[in-house]
C-alpha cells in the first residue's frame, strides 16, 4: 500500500486512532462527531458500492452539493478504487453541469437536492456516459432513477472487501486522483488533473505550514469543488489527524 495516497493514509489513520473524532456535523444546534473508524468504513462502503455500479480504475464520478460528509465519502470512495471525482459548483446552470459531467465522462453522480437533480434531468439526453444518480442522505425523492444514499451504500454488499483492498493496493502515486474544474470565466471550464502524489505532498506541506497536531479542529467553509477546500477538509486532516 503506497503512503503517497490519501486513501491509504485514511486506512492507517483509522487503525492508529479509531475512536478519535474525524469530523463533526452540526445537528440540532450541537456538533456531532464521527470517528476515524466509521469514516474509513463508510469510504470503504462507498468504494465497494461504486464498484457494484460498474466504476473501475480509470473511471470517474461527479459530485454536486454543499459541504457534507456524503461529498467527501463519495469522493474518497472513488479515489480508493482508482477512479476519480469531479466536483461541480452548486451555482452551475444545467448547461454548465452537462459540459463538466460529460467532459469528465462521469458514470455516477451524487446530488444534494431536487433543484440540482432537475437540472441534470433536463440535460440527461446529452450525458451519454452517465448511468446512475445518487442522492445525499435525507434528500428525499429527487425523481425517477435517483438512488437514495442508503440504497447506494447497500450496493457495497455486492462486492467483496478484498476487491476494495486490491484496488487500494494498486494505486500508483502518479495515478490520476481527482479532476478540478476551473470556473470557466474566460471560456469552457478546464479540467485540472491532479495525481495521488500531488495531493499527498500538498497535505504534508500543510501540516508543516500550519503546525497542526491531532486534536486541532478546522471549519469547512469554501465549496468542496475548490482544491484549497479539499486540501483543508479532506487531504490535510487525514494526513495530520485533525478534525
Amino acid at each position: 500500500m503506497s503512503a503517497a495516497t490519501i486513501p491509504a493514509r485514511l486506512v492507517e489513520r483509522a487503525k492508529q486512532s479509531p475512536y478519535a473524532p474525524a469530523y463533526y456535523v452540526k445537528e440540532g444546534g450541537r456538533w456531532k462527531p464521527t470517528n476515524w473508524r466509521d469514516y474509513a468504513g463508510d469510504v470503504r462502503k462507498a468504494g465497494r458500492a461504486l464498484k457494484a455500479l460498474g466504476v473501475d480504475a480509470g473511471g470517474s464520478v461527479a459530485i454536486m452539493g454543499f459541504n457534507r460528509p456524503e461529498w467527501v465519502i463519495f469522493n474518497l470512495g472513488a479515489m480508493s478504487i482508482g477512479a476519480y471525482g469531479a466536483g461541480v459548483y452548486t451555482t452551475c446552470s444545467a448547461e454548465e453541469i452537462q459540459y463538466i459531467v460529460d467532459h469528465a465522462e462521469a458514470s455516477v453522480m451524487l446530488l444534494e437536492n431536487k433543484e440540482m437533480a432537475d437540472k441534470v434531468a433536463s440535460e440527461r439526453g446529452n450525458l451519454p456516459h452517465l448511468k446512475h444518480l445518487v442522492a445525499y442522505k435525507g434528500a428525499g425523492d429527487l425523481g425517477e432513477g435517483v438512488m437514495s444514499w442508503e440504497d447506494f451504500l447497500a450496493k457495497s454488499e455486492e462486492v467483496e472487501d478484498s476487491v476494495f483492498d486490491e484496488a487500494l493496493d494498486a494505486l500508483e502515486p502518479d495515478g490520476l486522483a481527482t479532476l478540478i474544474y476551473t470556473s470557466g470565466t474566460t471560456g469552457p471550464p478546464k479540467g485540472v488533473m491532479l495525481t495521488h502524489e500531488n495531493l499527498a505532498w500538498t497535505a504534508e506541506q500543510l501540516s508543516t505550514l500550519l503546525a497542526t497536531q491531532p486534536g486541532d479542529c478546522s471549519l469547512s467553509f469554501l465549496p468542496l469543488s475548490h482544491i484549497a477546500e479539499q486540501d483543508l477538509t479532506i487531504h490535510g486532516p487525514i494526513t495530520m489527524g485533525t478534525s
